[in-house]
């Protein structure tokens, strides 16, 4: 190539460059803009279930409280198939209230919101969860929680969710026939080790693989949503805690929790 040609073909590429950066800048800012449009639409979606569970929940609160209050004879007394309707319904708006919850809490742990931490019994936790889950649930729950104050520094409507959650899982899939106990002790170095366990059938596998999985709720007499397993898991590894499941076929199954006494960085 002459020299003549390379000047001509320099000097077209300084003058077709700034036409090429213009072009290249305009194709980039259409590609954010894009991917901007995409997140807040992906936002959106993702807030959705919130906002709706958010919703839902006062109407629902009230409608359960109101079938309290009948099952209660503060309307006069019921007869049997009356009382049998009302157990129907406090049974099943307590469980669409749960979920509602576990929809709401999920929302909160994947904003990465600060944990509202202060000092929770974790055995009083438990007894009250026992008490209002033998209102709604004919499974027997027996409570393992004997001593004194055992502290953790927690989010409390977290930890009464998570306890929630593990009871609720427990009488809903251990099977007919089956018990439900619930214990609580000192785990080791500090803290308290919770295991939800039952005498039913037990888990699969397979199953126990999925099991913290929304809307994967396996081979369940009862299915579910499935949330409620990961909404725990969740609120477990919030509070710097671990999480584990055993379970043989036709044995039970237990689930294990260590939740520290307080969070990991304030021990560092």
């Amino acid at each position: 190539m002459s020299m003549i040609a390379e000047e001509i073909l320099a000097m077209v590429a300084i003058l077709l460059a700034p036409l090429v950066i213009m072009s290249l800048t305009f194709i980039i800012r259409k590609k954010s803009q894009k991917v901007t449009e995409l997140q807040r639409e992906l936002d959106t979606r993702n807030e959705r279930p919130a906002i709706i569970s958010h919703e839902i929940r006062t109407p629902l609160t009230l409608i359960n409280g109101a079938a309290e209050l009948l099952a209660e004879g503060l309307a006069g007394p019921l007869t049997d198939q009356q009382r049998t309707f009302v157990t129907t319904i406090t049974e099943n708006t307590t469980q669409v209230i749960n979920i509602s919850e576990n929809f709401l809490i999920d929302a909160k742990l994947k904003a990465a919101l600060p944990l509202e931490r202060q000092e929770v019994d974790i055995r009083e936790v438990v007894a009250q969860t026992a008490r209002q889950m033998r209102r709604i649930s004919s499974v027997p729950i027996h409570v393992d929680a004997a001593g004194g104050l055992l502290p953790i520094d927690a989010d409390p409507a977290l930890i009464r969710q998570l306890v929630w959650n593990l009871v609720n899982n427990a009488t809903r899939h251990a099977g007919n026939g089956a018990t439900v106990t619930v214990r609580v002790n000192n785990a080791e170095g500090g803290g308290a080790q919770l295991i939800v366990s039952d005498d039913g059938e037990g888990i699969s596998r397979d199953d126990q693989e999925h099991m913290f999985e929304a809307f994967r709720t396996g081979s369940s007499r009862r299915p579910g949503t499935g949330i409620g397993m990961m909404v725990a898991k969740r609120i477990v590894e919030a509070h710097d805690g671990r999480i584990l499941v055993d379970s043989i076929s036709t044995q039970g199954t237990a689930i294990h929790v260590i939740l520290p006494a307080s969070p990991r960085e304030e021990k560092e």
